[in-house]
């Protein structure tokens, strides 16, 4: 029977789920929830062996195991594409999503995405980006227990996935799914069973014991003051709010009671406020008939109303399925995760998109890969060394032919009267070539295809010889050719004109002279040319491929970005430089006709 595991990572709690069966008709085999100590000397190897204690306990599956992170890390957005292909969608996801993300760099997020409405020509995505040190954390703490979770999520999507298995999310109604965390409360409206929005509410079931002793709570008829940074009003809450700038601190007990109870009510107060200003902003087609709790329980919310909206608790769980009777609200985030990896739920998160998702799988066929691969790497071994020997004969005699051949053309045969087509042929040569008869060396040390290049290189020093003497002498350098820089330049363009599609209007070619310590350099410019696509994603990519190639050739001087514009039929570029080096390409050419004289 299949097991998958679901732990859901707190900055102060835990919750394990273990369930045997399938998508449709599970048991909930093993169960534990737990908090870590947030005053241990080494709170990371405390905790990861409080993990590693309760995973051996429950017997957790080194497979199928999915891990949640506190959502209080990440951020939710809307954004709207003009077009519904996952690969395109996924190529420029990151870039679209930049502007509205600056409280962070794009390079240290993970962007994921939910699709929320899409058609043939355009996409509305709920977009989510979490800080890769967070989700490494869990990560590494999750590794630290030995566990390897087959893929994360967050807190919102186990929670979804949850409720829709439990058939409480229906096409003709709309509710409000709470999850009340350590330090965060997660928020997601739901609309005809589809996912409309997700937020977050930077305030807990434990945000009492961290925080600063707050004012009073307005008393009626007065204006409410507003709440202050970091519960939920921030920038962007609307549709997700922002994680705290710094992890919440250890909790310092608090002594006085009377205290303690003023800071849960006042935090309970502040949830259910920004909880009513959710339902206030939502956007659905029903009306929001119920709200649906799991997580940490608050004295006073589930059975009470929220702008006359019943809160009810969040029951996934089917009667007599193995739930402990009391407190089961915290575990439907870890339950949602486990479903996730039996196939069920209808969100498919992947926050491990860009490490190697399929450890598990790697890990199932590295070693007959790598016997494989041994096989392979023997095979090939044995087969060059029996081809080396073919080869190895023939370059022999085929060389003894054209050696023959050779002495031949260039001395001709006195013997028989016939001419060389070298006269007077230089002594030297004269003199190595008795060394042979009839392309057999008589000394056995000497190679056919050695004495080949031999008599060439010694060729090529006597045309450079002659040349010298009629002044053409190869000291002078030459300035660089303008047109051979153009070709240079054009040949990169030729070697993929069919998937770049350019198209050059002008282009202009100058020899730059040398001045101070830089060296003459040809300047290759086109004035105006233009990368014909379908659309202008591919037309950036095919500019962007031509950076590259010309960046990564040896007579590469330099290539100023140029801003691009879009017309009709691809983008445009004015005025691309690009510096070219001819004397290496003329350095590169001799050293492949250089023979070294033996």
């Amino acid at each position: 029977m299949a097991r998958s595991c679901g732990i859901r990572l707190g900055p102060r709690r835990y919750e394990i789920v273990v369930l045997e069966g399938n998508a449709k008709s599970h048991q909930i085999a093993a169960f534990k929830a737990g908090e870590f100590d947030p005053h241990a000397a080494d709170p990371l190897g405390e905790a990861a062996s409080v993990l590693k204690a309760a995973t051996k306990e429950l017997g957790v599956p080194r497979e199928q195991v999915g891990l949640v992170i506190d959502s209080g890390h990440a951020a939710f957005r809307r954004l709207s594409m003009p077009f519904s292909d996952r690969t395109k969608i996924e190529q420029v996801i990151k870039f679209e999503i930049e502007s509205q993300l600056p409280q962070w760099t794009i390079d240290d997020v993970v962007v994921d995405y939910h699709v929320l409405a899409e058609s043939s020509s355009s996409a509305d995505l709920l977009v989510t980006a979490v800080p890769k040190d967070g989700l490494q954390a869990a990560l590494d703490l999750c590794e630290e227990a030995g566990i390897e979770p087959f893929e994360a999520e967050l807190e919102t999507s186990a929670m979804v996935n949850a409720a829709c298995t439990a058939a409480i999310c229906n096409i003709d109604d709309a509710q409000l799914l709470v999850h009340i965390g350590d330090y965060s409360t997660s928020v997601v409206v739901m609309d005809a069973g589809e996912v409309r929005e997700m937020r977050v509410i930077h305030l807990g079931a434990l945000t009492h014991e961290v925080l600063p002793p707050a004012p009073a709570e307005a008393e009626e008829g007065q204006e409410e003051a507003p709440p202050e940074a970091g519960e939920g009003d921030g920038e962007g809450e609307g549709e997700g709010g922002e994680p705290a700038a710094t992890p919440p601190p250890a909790p310092a007990p608090v002594q006085d009671p009377i205290e303690a109870s003023r800071r849960v009510d006042q935090a309970i107060t502040r949830i259910r406020r920004e909880i009513g200003r959710t339902i206030s902003g939502a956007r659905t087609v029903n009306p929001i008939e119920a709200i649906y709790v799991c997580g940490m329980e608050l004295p006073g919310l589930v059975g009470s109303t929220v702008l006359d909206v019943p809160v009810y608790i969040l029951d996934c769980f089917e009667e007599d399925s193995g739930q402990p009777a009391d407190g089961f609200g915290s575990l439907v985030v870890a339950y949602g995760a486990a479903v996730r990896e039996l196939g069920g739920g209808p969100m498919s998160p992947h926050l491990r998109r860009e490490e190697l998702r399929y450890t598990g799988t790697w890990e199932r066929i590295e070693f007959p890969f790598a016997v494989a691969c041994l096989l392979l790497v023997t095979l090939l071994g044995v087969i060059f060394i029996l081809q080396r020997r073919e080869l190895g004969s023939l370059d022999r005699n085929g060389s003894r032919f054209w050696l023959k051949s050779s002495n031949n053309f260039v001395l001709g045969d006195p013997k028989k009267g016939a001419p060389g087509h070298l006269y007077p042929a230089p002594q030297d040569i004269r003199d190595y070539a008795a060394k042979f008869a009839d392309g057999v060396p008589i000394d056995p040390s000497i190679e056919p295809t050695d004495a080949l290049k031999w008599i060439d290189g010694r060729l090529r020093l006597k045309i450079a010889e002659l040349k010298k003497d009629l002044g053409q002498d190869a000291s002078i350098e030459q300035p660089q050719s303008a047109l051979v820089g153009a070709f240079m330049v054009l040949d990169v363009l030729e070697a993929k004109h069919v998937e770049w599609r350019p198209s050059i209007r002008k282009l202009k070619a100058t020899t730059m002279p040398a001045r101070g310590n830089n060296p003459e350099y040809v300047r290759v410019v086109f004035e105006d040319i233009i990368f014909l696509s379908d659309d202008q994603v591919t037309a950036s990519q095919a500019y962007e491929d031509l950076r590259d190639d010309v960046e990564a050739q040896e007579w590469y001087l330099g290539m100023p970005l140029r801003g691009t514009g879009p017309v009709p039929l691809g983008i445009q570029i004015t005025g691309l430089t690009i510096d070219v080096n001819v004397a290496t390409f003329y350095d590169a050419l001799q050293a492949e006709a250089l023979v070294t004289v033996q």
